[in-house]
């Protein structure tokens, strides 16, 4: 049998602990007679915990030692709550006093659902509440929604996007964390989809070729043909073909461009790195060693059913863009253009002479006609 541990300073024993009271006996009391109640109600449970390791046997005895330690850690900061909520309510700050009240009879709950005990110091938190008036919680809701109105102007302000976007990005970057790693690519081939992207890369004579400017395929830079026909045959990039001599990205290509730029620190700093990544990842059980260097030579598409569910997310400007295009598409299906007026023609001379020579040898109504055999 352990012999009784010392007590924790602050904490009184239960000897000197006054007999047990229920909630009822300080209805109406001021926060700092409920901090006391709540301190003495977890002093009681501490000293309980104590003597019950006082008890333990060699079997029990290391959990019972926690749970005491414990109930007097929850018992000592009842205690200290108790004494600042003492001093806030001589202060003239009620309010602050009833917040130190509220931790008060917190660390007291703890203090006894860790010794075990009835948690009587749950009944002591509705003394501190004050009812409120349907004016106050009309007051405050209009205040939250003030306050949630301004962090979402602030956050759209930052971000550029609302909150379903926000909340997408956040899962984007999350799988950019999680798969980019494991695609095998290198910085190179980062810029090679960014060229694509901005319509300079073009092929000639065999070769990759990064233009200066979009959309004029002349001259520039030769970019690395192995870099290029990788991202190619994996479905990133499509080459262009016959006169069509640009290099562009496929849908496929767009997202994982997306998710490279998310998580650029998970590429690789060379070809060479990448190639060896790959070659790592590729080593299985029943392959043969030609089997993992061609594998290594070529790139992972990304998953179909990944793509499917894939959503980027869409900043305000390209929602209203989006909607002012979508606008326009559903004016024109309605109805179209409306097409400037035409101005009027000038007579043409000979359709009205044989309009006017017409209307001369026309018979009149009252003129008779020639009878039918």
């Amino acid at each position: 049998m352990h012999a009784p541990p010392t007590v924790t300073p602050g904490i009184r024993s239960s000897a000197d602990a006054p007999t047990a009271s229920t909630p009822a006996e300080v209805p109406g009391c001021p926060a700092t007679r409920i901090a006391q109640q709540a301190a003495r109600e977890a002093t009681r449970a501490a000293d309980t915990a104590m003597r019950a390791a006082a008890r333990s046997t060699a079997a029990n005895s290391a959990r019972l030692d926690t749970i005491m330690f414990e109930a007097h850690q929850a018992a000592t900061d009842a205690e200290r709550y108790a004494r600042l909520a003492a001093e806030e309510e001589r202060a003239g700050n009620p309010a602050t006093g009833r917040n130190f009240t509220a931790l008060a009879i917190a660390r007291a709950v703890d203090a006894q659902r860790t010794a075990g005990v009835p948690c009587t110091a749950e009944a002591l938190a509705a003394l501190i509440e004050r009812q409120r008036t349907e004016a106050e919680i009309q007051e405050e809701a209009r205040a939250e929604r003030e306050r949630d109105a301004a962090y979402e102007a602030e956050q759209r302000a930052t971000t550029g996007m609302d909150a379903d976007n926000r909340v997408r990005l956040e899962v984007a970057k999350s799988t950019a964390r999680q798969e980019v790693p494991s695609w095998g690519w290198s910085q190179g081939m980062l810029r090679a989809m960014e060229a694509a992207q901005a319509r300079k890369l073009y092929r000639r004579d065999g070769y990759a070729w990064q233009s200066r400017d979009p959309g004029q395929f002349t001259g520039g830079r030769r970019v690395a043909r192995e870099r290029v026909l990788m991202l190619a045959s994996a479905g990133f990039l499509a080459v262009g073909r016959g006169a069509d001599r640009a290099i562009t990205m496929t849908p496929m290509g767009e997202t994982a461009l997306y998710l490279a730029q998310l998580h650029p620190d998970g590429l690789h700093p060379d070809d060479r790195t990448a190639h060896q990544a790959r070659l790592a990842a590729g080593r299985r059980r029943g392959r043969s060693r030609d089997e993992v260097k061609a594998a290594a030579r070529r790139l992972r598409p990304l998953d179909r059913h990944f793509l499917r569910s894939f959503k980027r997310p869409v900043t305000l400007a390209e929602q209203n863009a989006r909607a002012a295009l979508e606008a326009e598409q559903t004016w024109e299906s309605d109805g179209g253009a409306i097409c400037e007026p035409r101005r009027p023609q000038p007579p043409n001379r000979a359709v009205s002479r044989q309009l006017s020579f017409s209307l001369r040898h026309q018979p009149s109504a009252d003129a008779p006609r020639p009878e039918t055999p």
